[in-house]
């Protein structure tokens, strides 16, 4: 797996930002301040198709500065959402020494 850092053009300013590529249908990119993505794969369920959210990232500001990207499964089979992890970083705090403070700690329902 290629490992990949996405430099924006002011990073005080934007918090996260988006590169999507969606094969034949084409790419694009944002700078959202506050950003949720869902992944929606097709299932058969009681032989009917559906479309199913199966994975949701969500990214936002805390009120502490602190940027956090929490990623979460769902299962039609489960009562609710798995957090599977969470990612955060402190760039307003110089005193930090923790540049990403990653927890894979599994958080549900």
């Amino acid at each position: 797996m290629e490992r990949i850092g996405i430099q924006a053009a002011s990073p005080a300013e934007q918090p996260f930002h988006v590169s999507l590529q969606a094969g034949k249908l084409g790419s694009c990119e944002m700078n959202p301040d506050v950003l949720s993505v869902r992944v929606a794969q097709n299932v058969l369920r009681a032989n009917v198709p559906e479309m199913w959210n199966s994975v949701s990232v969500f990214c936002e500001e805390e009120p502490s500065g602190a940027l956090v990207i929490r990623v979460l499964v769902f299962n039609p089979d489960w009562d609710g959402a798995l957090q599977i992890a969470e990612l955060r970083s402190w760039p307003k705090d110089r005193s930090n020494l923790t540049p990403l403070g990653c927890n894979l700690d599994h958080v549900g329902p």
